[in-house]
């Protein structure tokens, strides 16, 4: 038997109970191994440092009001703790943090001139010492023979900074990390997935894609050698086949002694990877293939969950919903299980019969995030979006004509986008505004080679280029790149600001606490739409 610890770094939104440490955990403890889970991003003081930053990041460039940093400067966020943990004693730290914030491509001394790197190192260094000394709490506790992070864009820097820790404080164990990987795409790269795990030597081993087989494996062979498990690099460099199994092998997640009252909604899937191949995605990229769970397994599972936890209310972990919703609300309403449960939804033609949607509602669905992206056609084919503008706003009407919040989100600067092709989503906003519970906007961030699209449909969108010169590549050990369509970075963010300017115009809102969700609430509801629920205190709970 060996012991694991399992950590979820700061910052992840603490939306849901994490589903991939909580699966890892119930596999590996059938299997007699010991594992304790821990996540960073349910200790106020750490994760509030979130908010801090974006605070001070619109206090010294107040532009960021107009771009939606909630959305749009998670990346930026980690790039800047990476530079402090790695670069703040070089005598360059000043220009290479200017380099980071300068999101416009202007000349770096124009970003550099309003900078001020004090108030962000003393951030980060009261964020860095309480997560030590957490962490270090942690170990002496656990006493685990395996470490492992999640490993996110968003995480990146404090994996880093947890797995080098590690190695100091428990002598002998080994390190792991799982994820896509810092900058999306990355996992898809024999040479980027060499290269960051060979730059990282406290990094014993980096699981990508299905991550039980590998953990247990770990678990039960200490003289494992140090490598990548997993995923196209696995088959690239030992000729392996890909450890898939069936979802119905796996067991019910367990939450373990996470702090399940400090999370909105408790967690499950039904699948793995996603059906659709949308190019800008790098889910099917990711997980080669898609499965799902049989909807009456997931739907005992819900029921089990929800009992042992005291909670009504799920988000489901998949990359789109649509192939079970039907069966999972069948079988939740006959068990009369009394959930309500929120996921992605793609608004294509499944979505618009209106006795459906209802259908779905009584079941328990209460908020169906809408990928609708764009409202201009030839862009939603360049997506491969399969759907249409009109099939879009029919969704839009049923969801919420039956009670469903229509939370949806969209690209800004997608490559060879025109401005009257955003115009017609501007358009589309303003005609659909009174069926649209909130929106939400974020940058199209490219990779070669990550993306469904990457070698079809973006193929020959424009160059790829270089987002940092070599001083902050180095840095990074990642190469993130750009792609070179005439649009320019400004170009892109003149874009993000009208789209954020027309919801103000439009008085469409964009929640990120639980205040500003109780305004959306209410708008809501001033608009017709049946207040079946709402957020009220700290989680989601029915008002049925």
């Amino acid at each position: 038997m060996s012991r694991a610890l399992l950590v979820v770094p700061h910052f992840w939104d603490p939306i849901c109970v994490p589903l991939g440490i909580s699966a890892l955990k119930a596999y590996a403890e059938r299997a007699g191994h010991e594992v304790e889970l821990f996540d960073f991003n349910t200790i106020p003081e750490v994760f509030s440092v979130q908010r801090a930053y974006f605070d001070e990041l619109e206090r010294q460039f107040p532009e960021w009001r107009r771009w939606n940093a909630e959305r749009n400067a998670t990346d930026l966020l980690a790039m800047h703790q990476l530079v402090y943990l790695y670069g703040r004693a070089r005598p360059d730290y000043r220009e290479l943090v200017a380099e980071v914030l300068n999101v416009t491509a202007a000349p770096l001394e124009t970003v550099a001139s309003r900078l001020k790197t004090a108030p962000f190192d003393t951030l980060f260094a009261k964020l860095y010492a309480r997560v030590g000394s957490i962490f270090q709490g942690l170990v002496a506790s656990a006493r685990p023979d395996v470490i492992g992070c999640s490993l996110f864009n968003s995480t990146w820097p404090a994996t880093l900074f947890l797995l080098r820790r590690a190695k100091a404080l428990a002598k002998g164990a080994r390190t792991v990390v799982g994820g896509p990987g810092p900058i999306m795409g990355i996992a898809s790269s024999v040479a980027e997935v060499s290269a960051f795990h060979s730059a990282h030597d406290f990094i014993d081993y980096y699981v990508l894609g299905e991550g039980e087989k590998h953990f247990v494996s770990i678990l039960e062979q200490p003289e494992l050698p140090r490598g990548i498990l997993g995923g196209e690099v696995a088959r690239f460099r030992a000729g392996g086949t890909r450890p898939d199994m069936q979802l119905s092998e796996l067991p019910d997640p367990d939450y373990g002694h996470l702090e399940v009252s400090r999370y909105l909604q408790l967690s499950a899937a039904s699948s793995r990877g996603c059906p659709f191949e949308c190019s800008f995605c790098a889910e099917t990229v990711f997980w080669k293939g898609y499965r799902k769970l049989p909807t009456d397994r997931l739907a005992d599972q819900m029921v089990a969950l929800s009992r042992r936890h005291g909670k009504d209310s799920f988000y489901l972990c998949d990359s789109l919903s649509n192939p079970i919703l039907d069966g999972l609300s069948q079988a939740l309403l006959e068990r009369d299980a009394k959930l309500h449960f929120d996921c992605y939804v793609r608004a294509d033609r499944t979505c618009v019969d209106a006795a459906k949607t209802a259908r779905w509602r009584d079941a328990g669905l209460f908020r169906a995030r809408l990928g609708l992206e764009s409202a201009s056609q030839r862009i939603l084919d360049e997506m491969v979006k399969k759907t249409d503008p009109g099939t879009m706003s029919r969704a839009l009407q049923a969801l919420s004509e039956s009670g469903v919040r229509t939370s949806t989100l969209w690209i800004a600067g997608y490559p060879g986008e025109t401005l009257s092709e955003f115009d017609d989503t501007l358009k589309f906003l303003r005609e659909n505004r009174a069926n649209i519970y909130d929106a939400d906007a974020w940058l199209f961030q490219y990779h070669p080679r990550g993306l469904a699209g990457s070698s079809t449909k973006l193929k020959g969108s424009g160059d790829a280029k270089a987002r940092f010169g070599p001083e902050l590549s180095r840095l990074a050990r990642v190469d993130a790149v750009m792609v070179d369509d005439g649009l320019s970075p400004g170009d892109r963010l003149e874009r993000l600001e009208r789209f954020v300017a027309t919801m103000q115009e439009l008085e469409i809102p964009n929640p990120y606490s639980l205040t500003q969700w109780r305004s959306a609430d209410a708008r809501w509801e001033a608009l017709g739409h049946a207040p079946r629920w709402s957020v009220l205190g700290g989680g989601m709970e029915a008002t049925r």
